[in-house]
């Protein structure tokens, strides 16, 4: 367990800095009733990283993928996984170049509206900012890949799912510990201006990172 642990962790620094669901949880928390919203959030947030990260584990179980010769379609999977994130910071880094300079980052409309959204609708953005975020999505694939590879028990891979996904989570909690001390809504305010102006760069960054990482992951289990 400890070694599966060790081959994961790696891959919760997506989950820890990507910027969207973080900026999420500022603007619920400096919205009405904002402290009960960004709990909803959070709780949906880690129940459905859990759920996501326990049911790779288990898709890539049944397919064969669990054993010391861990077969050769994973590393393909991780090498194509590793090429894709790559064209998609490619085509991300070219938008960039194109965008005209000095022009401020418009403020997304799903962020502007989260201190109006109900309680089905903000249990919906957290669903989909795992599922539909690459970079989110990417952490757990990473994560499954590396704890698939133990033949572990129901129990321990639970628990090994839960561990992960909470330090994955630090970084969407972190805003709410914020909000508890002095003072805590206006720096709220300005980590949400900052987590805004440089959500793009911080989003290709990870993408570029975890591109390489699985790109590395695929060409070792090709070559070993």
């Amino acid at each position: 367990m400890g070694k599966a642990f060790a081959d994961m962790l790696p891959y919760t620094l997506g989950l820890i800095v990507s910027p969207f669901p973080v900026v999420a949880v500022i603007a619920l928390l400096i919205s009405a009733n904002g402290r009960a919203k960004a709990l909803l959030f959070e709780a949906t947030w880690l129940v459905i990283s859990w759920v996501v990260l326990l049911v790779l584990i288990a898709l890539l179980g049944a397919a064969g993928a669990t054993g010391h010769a861990r077969p050769t379609w994973v590393a393909w999977l991780a090498l194509i996984v590793g090429v894709l994130l790559l064209m998609l910071a490619i085509a991300g880094i070219r938008r960039t170049a194109r965008r005209k300079e000095g022009k401020a980052p418009e403020v997304p409309r799903w962020i502007a509206a989260m201190d109006t959204m109900t309680t089905p609708k903000i249990i919906g953005v957290a669903a989909l900012l795992i599922v539909a975020n690459p970079v989110n999505l990417a952490s757990l694939a990473g994560g499954a890949i590396a704890a698939a590879h133990e033949p572990l028990p129901l129990g321990r891979q639970l628990v090994l799912a839960a561990v992960f996904v909470a330090i994955g989570s630090i970084g969407v909690l972190a805003p709410y510990a914020t909000a508890l001390s002095g003072g805590g809504e206006q720096r709220l305010q300005r980590m949400r201006g900052w987590l805004i102006q440089h959500n793009g760069a911080l989003t290709l960054l990870l993408i570029l990172v975890f591109g390489m990482l699985f790109l590395a992951k695929g060409l070792r289990g090709l070559l070993s």
